[in-house]
This record gives structure tokens, sequence and C-alpha cells, in this order.
């Protein structure tokens, strides 16, 4: 497995190609779709096969409809729809295989209500909105935090340490670095 990085102007957010043994790719969050994206796809990979959305903000999900006019990917998400496009609506836990890759969605609402983080491999963590480099995201309310903190204590945190962050917007973490830095997660007691 191979994950490229993408910066997207588009609400400064991160966007990952995720490419497998056999080249077949797998975007997370087309927030904008440019040259560079689109070189990026055809570079390293055969085929675009997959699209994980977190979250459908549309500084996660703007680059959807042209990535739908030149790949024909399945789209994976919480919500029955994005941007008009079907999904393959994923729940909680349910075990993913996608082109050679293993992929398990978990639902961490807070955020939003829709909000998914997706472990692949076992190793990588692409958290969306969820879980940044040294906080969690913002949400609308004091319960929708108390939410999103305690989704995150069940489903993220007890991983294994060493698995790799790669949030929505901002720096790469890993597990064991935001157990013990982040203060989001500090302050809630778990930890």
């Amino acid at each position: 497995m191979r994950i490229l990085p993408h910066f997207s102007a588009e609400g400064l957010s991160n966007v990952y190609l995720i490419v497998d043994d056999k080249r077949k790719g797998i975007i997370v969050d087309p927030a904008q779709v440019d040259k560079e994206l689109l070189d990026m796809i055809s570079n390293f990979t055969d085929d675009l096969i997959g699209v994980l959305i977190t979250h459908k903000h549309i500084s996660h999900t703007a680059g959807l409809g042209t990535l739908m006019k030149i790949y024909s990917p399945i789209i994976y998400a919480y919500e029955p729809s994005i941007n008009g496009y079907r999904t393959r609506q994923v729940k909680d836990g349910e075990d993913l295989d996608i082109g050679t890759l293993k992929v398990k969605p978990l639902h961490v609402p807070g955020h939003s209500m829709d909000s998914i983080v997706y472990l692949v491999q076992g190793a990588a963590l692409f958290t969306g909105d969820t879980l940044l480099s040294g906080s969690v995201s913002e949400t609308h309310s004091f319960v929708e935090r108390a939410l999103l903190i305690r989704s995150l204590e069940m489903k993220v945190m007890t991983l294994h340490d060493s698995t790799l962050v790669y949030p929505g917007h901002g720096a790469l973490s890993k597990l064991r670095i935001e157990k013990m830095l982040n203060q989001d997660i500090l302050q809630s007691g778990a930890f």
C-alpha cells in the first residue's frame, strides 16, 4: 500500500490517494480535483476504484463531480448520497475489501452526525475532521463535543499506538502521539 497526500485549497483540506499493490486507487475526501491530483492518479494507478467520504461537508466533497466525470469509482459514505451521487453506504465496523485493501469504517459522530473514519490495512487511519494532529475537530455544541470525544475514546483511541493518523486538515500524526499530547483527549480524562 502506498499513500500519497495532496493539499487542496478548498477548505485547506488534505486529499489522499491510496494505491494498492495492483495499482488500483482510492481517493479519500476529494476536496478539490486539480491537474496535480489528476496527474498523481494517472501516474500511480491504472484505475480509480473507490472514493472514501469521511463526511459530507463541501470542503471534503467539492471535487467529487469532477472525479465522477472522469472515472467510475464506488463512493463509500455513511449517507446514501453525496452531492447527488449514490453511495455504497458503510456500516460501523464492517469489513470492506476495496481492491486488495482491507478497509474498516468506524462511525465517529460529533463533528457531524455522518462522520466516518476509515482504518486501512489496520495501520492507516483517515480521520477527516474528527481527529486532527493535536486536537479534535470543532463541533456546534457541548453535547456534540462530548459525543465526539466519547466516540474517539471508544473507537479510535483503542486502536494500536502505531496507527498512523491522516487527518482532513493539518499534519499527519500517530495515535501514540495523540494519546500523549492531544489536549482535547487528555482533558477528557480517558488517558
